[in-house]
């Protein structure tokens, strides 16, 4: 692991609370109880990397308008799905949550983000109603589309978070758990071609881990198991493999061949289970579109050869945990 073309080292943001107080019923009909539920992101804290001299934030904290899903159940699963809204300044830690609440006394009530009304909700998470017994969760890259060089804000909206709700009267608070861990990336394009009509661009990553060929740790799909026999509050896997990103723009992206060496800096949102052991092989395969010769059209390439394919066997234990971001460093 102390190749200088490619590193990993974890390095930690914050890790958002769980509350664990027991949640007051709160007297209502069906018809429903307006209710505010105060949301907590967390502080944002300071990560340095130290495999460069870089340091960073991971900025996802609340946009000026945002939904959250408020789920309600019992034994048997979800007896009401409600949709609240906030608005407020941009980048703020804590949103005010505005809606009606339409579960019953007694039902054990969590916060959903983001939220199933939403574009990010409707790719993230399959159909969800009334009866369920579990919410399924998609692959991440579904909600992300292209991921954007050098800031974290395309991260958004596959920023799963679960948590709690605690009612107290008319009011009530969630402190949400992030369900992602984070990779950044920093690849650097080495030139390759030898003559100026030849190069390829960059744009797509599919990243995956397996253990002697079977795939494990990354998840492409998990479950959230809620009634109050099996809700745990975090996603478990439901199936391992690869997960493919866009990197800027498929069809003009500047992280090509050609010109001399260029570094970008990518955020992919990863959904973990497990950890990186020993013995398990990580593999970053890079593709895009390619041209060779004066007058050629333009080819898709799914993984380039050479270079833009990287396996690297983890030699030592590697912790992936949700709610921090881990770097990786390579030449292609």
């Amino acid at each position: 692991m102390r190749k200088a073309v490619f590193s990993i080292v974890p390095t930690a943001i914050a890790i958002l609370a769980f509350s664990a107080c027991d949640k007051q019923q709160l007297p209502v009909s069906r018809e429903g109880t307006p209710l505010t539920i105060s949301a907590t992101v967390g502080a944002q804290t300071k990560t340095a990397y130290s495999y460069d001299s870089e340091s960073g934030v991971m900025d996802v904290t609340w946009r000026e308008e945002e939904s959250i899903s408020v789920i309600s159940f019992d034994e048997s699963g979800i007896t009401a799905i409600d949709n609240f809204t906030s608005t407020g300044e941009e980048g703020r830690d804590k949103a005010d949550f505005t809606g009606t609440w339409t579960g019953n006394p007694g039902d054990r009530v969590i916060c959903l983000y983001p939220a199933l009304s939403t574009s990010a909700g409707s790719k993230l998470f399959g159909t969800v109603s009334e009866g369920d017994a579990s919410i399924s969760l998609n692959s991440l890259t579904s909600s992300v589309g292209k991921i954007v060089k050098d800031t974290p804000s395309s991260l958004a909206g596959a920023d799963v978070m679960v948590g709690d709700v605690v009612i107290s009267e008319s009011t009530a608070s969630v402190d949400l758990v992030r369900q992602i861990c984070v990779f950044r990336l920093t690849v650097t394009c080495s030139t390759t071609a030898w003559y100026d009509d030849y190069y390829e661009r960059v744009s797509t990553v599919k990243i995956s881990v397996d253990n002697g060929g079977t795939p494990a740790v990354i998840a492409t799909a998990g479950a959230l198991g809620v009634t109050t026999d099996t809700y745990t509050g975090s996603f478990v896997a439901t199936s391992y493999g690869t997960i493919k990103f866009t990197l800027n723009d498929f069809y003009s992206s500047d992280l090509n061949t050609s010109g001399g060496p260029k570094t970008q800096v990518f955020y992919a949102p990863i959904f973990s289970e497990g950890d990186l052991e020993e013995g398990y092989t990580l593999r970053f395969h890079y593709g895009g579109r390619s041209r060779e010769g004066w007058g050629a059209s333009w080819e898709s390439v799914e993984t380039f050869g050479g270079g833009c394919v990287q396996n690297k066997s983890v030699t030592e234990k590697r912790t992936l945990e949700k709610g921090k971001i881990y770097g990786f460093t390579m030449t292609i």
